[in-house]
């Protein structure tokens, strides 16, 4: 076991040395009748002005003609915190290309949000997305904790969530870039996601973790990115998310990137022309 420190994006928030191991799941029972899931706090309220949940702020980003797409762009943070300011330069190179983009933040264990919360607020961001740029397919974009809370949302779109106001939209296509899929495997620091270790509550944890669910929607698309010298998210948790999904039946991109770290994986240097002509050969041709 080698200690390795899971880093979040944009704000290279610092977390506790964790004990990764190699492992891989495989696609799970119906989520709808499978599990119990924990409700989602909170009650439906009104978003104030720029907000996509009351509390929770939301930046559209429109090229200067018709839109082709819309991505959410769902930053990281160890499930701790998640800071979106980073990814303005991807938005930037988005919407350049002609693609709408809604950059998020979403509730973390900072702001007492446990799962299934965060994941709820991703799916309802996707809602979010598809009122603000209509007729056009989503795209969901994670990076670090946010590429392991795209996985679930976009596996499983649908959520047992009354705080959404939107009417429910299932994202058409998913980006993890250089997840911690696999939350059995990170030496516990998916606490952060969960609220409490995986001993007391395995059921939650299945519930959350991408590779239960590699089996549902087989006709959603996945890109899968890492750096090759990402020395904080280990290449295996793509490597294992790949296997399983493709197990699954879905069509699966993995782009293995040199000279590429964990921080620069979302840069529109590295990244940005890549996801443009995905989406595009995926989606829109």
């Amino acid at each position: 076991m080698t200690p390795t420190a899971l880093l979040g994006m944009v704000g290279a928030v610092g977390l506790a040395a964790t004990a990764l191991l190699t492992g891989c799941g495989s696609g799970g029972a119906n989520p709808s009748t499978d599990v119990d899931r924990t409700p989602s706090a909170g009650t439906p309220g009104t978003p104030g002005p720029g907000e996509y949940l009351p509390g929770l702020p939301a930046s559209v980003d429109l090229p200067t003609g018709d839109p082709t797409a819309a991505v959410v762009l769902v930053p990281g943070g160890g499930w701790s915190s998640a800071d979106p300011g980073g990814l303005a330069p991807l938005a930037a190179h988005l919407t350049d290309n002609g693609l709408a983009v809604v950059t998020i933040t979403y509730g973390t264990a900072g702001t007492d949000a446990y799962y299934p919360r965060p994941v709820d607020d991703v799916a309802c961001a996707v809602a979010y997305a598809a009122e603000q740029v209509p007729d056009v397919p989503v795209v969901l974009v994670g990076h670090s904790a946010g590429a392991q809370l795209v996985a679930v949302a976009g596996l499983v779109p649908v959520r047992d969530d009354a705080t959404c106001p939107y009417e429910p939209y299932p994202a058409d296509a998913v980006v993890g870039l250089a997840g911690p899929y696999d939350v059995t495997q990170t030496g516990g620091l998916a606490e952060n996601l969960f609220g409490v270790p995986e001993s007391e509550d395995p059921e939650l944890w299945r519930d959350g973790n991408p590779l239960t669910w590699t089996a549902e929607r087989p006709e959603v698309p996945f890109l899968l990115v890492h750096g090759e010298d990402d020395r904080d998210v280990p290449m295996h948790f793509t490597d294992s998310f790949a296997t399983a999904l493709t197990e699954g039946g879905h069509d699966v991109t993995v782009e293995k990137l040199p000279d590429v770290t964990h921080m620069s994986v979302f840069t529109p240097e590295v990244v940005g022309d890549p996801l443009v002509a995905w989406i595009t050969a995926e989606l829109l041709s």
